[in-house]
């Protein structure tokens, strides 16, 4: 099944892959090549995707699902590659998040502070 996943900055992922699993705003699911139609919300997590004998893991904050029987579409809000991060950079990310959770002072900055958090769980979760 062909598979994307797009931020408002760039196209992370596309290729085929033989099977997705993601964060549903309802629970984990998976997705398979011939899988019933339907459209999800996305919630913060780990999105898993394999393809060719190969594990690709990237960690998103919120977005949106779209399945077809020959397609699965995410268009999410915010996302990382993890296969970009070491431990030293979870910690230093997940420091960063703290620090601006412990700053904010604005709902603004509180939001942008918890959209930090959510990213940084996600991404130790990948490991």
């Amino acid at each position: 099944m062909d598979v994307k996943i797009i931020t408002p900055e760039s196209t992370l992922f596309t290729g085929t892959a033989e099977q997705v699993q993601v964060p549903g705003a309802l629970g984990d699911f998976g997705v398979l090549p011939g899988h019933a139609p339907f459209i999800s919300t996305i919630r913060p997590g780990v999105v898993t995707i394999e393809a060719a004998g190969k594990v690709s893991k990237i960690a998103v904050v919120g977005g949106i699902a779209e399945v077809t029987p020959e397609r699965c579409t995410l268009l999410i809000e915010r996302a990382i590659d993890c296969t970009e991060y070491s431990q030293a950079d979870i910690a230093a990310l997940q420091a960063k998040a703290k620090q601006q959770a412990e700053e904010a002072e604005t709902d603004e900055q509180r939001d942008a502070a918890e959209a930090s958090q959510h990213m940084a769980d996600a991404v130790a979760a990948a490991f």
